[in-house]
């Protein structure tokens, strides 16, 4: 698992329930560039990313090169998930859109569902 997200409490509250669950996360990134290259680096099964990142970038952008290029699908978690566009859900098909603050259990769910379902690594 991959974290994309700027704000560093979000980022290390995340990354606890990743580990809680029992999953692996390569690394914390707070830019689309850097989300990319420690993809390249480590090959996450899935990015967990919000949509507006330091520096100005976006999270669609990463997705979309970790989807379309790597294979590694994302879930947005974030607060601004109305900034997604159509156009973007259908380049990118992220696993889910979770809305920020997320609810006890939420990210849990969600990560469950997609490796019962096998949807994380059907593209890999």
């Amino acid at each position: 698992m991959l974290v994309v997200e700027d704000n560093i409490f979000i980022a290390l509250d995340l990354e606890a329930q990743l580990v809680e669950m029992g999953h692996d996360v390569v690394g914390i990134a707070a830019t689309a560039t850097k989300a990319i290259a420690m993809s390249r680096q480590s090959s996450p099964d899935i990015a967990i990313v919000d949509l507006q990142l330091a520096d100005g970038s976006r999270g669609q952008d990463a997705a979309f090169v970790l989807r379309n290029e790597m294979g590694i699908p994302s879930v947005f978690v974030s607060g601004s998930l109305h900034q997604v566009t159509d156009d973007e859900k259908e380049a990118i098909r992220p696993l889910a859109m979770l809305s920020k603050p997320l609810l006890p259990n939420e990210l849990r769910r969600t990560i469950e569902a997609a490796a019962s379902s096998d949807l994380a690594w059907k593209d890999r």
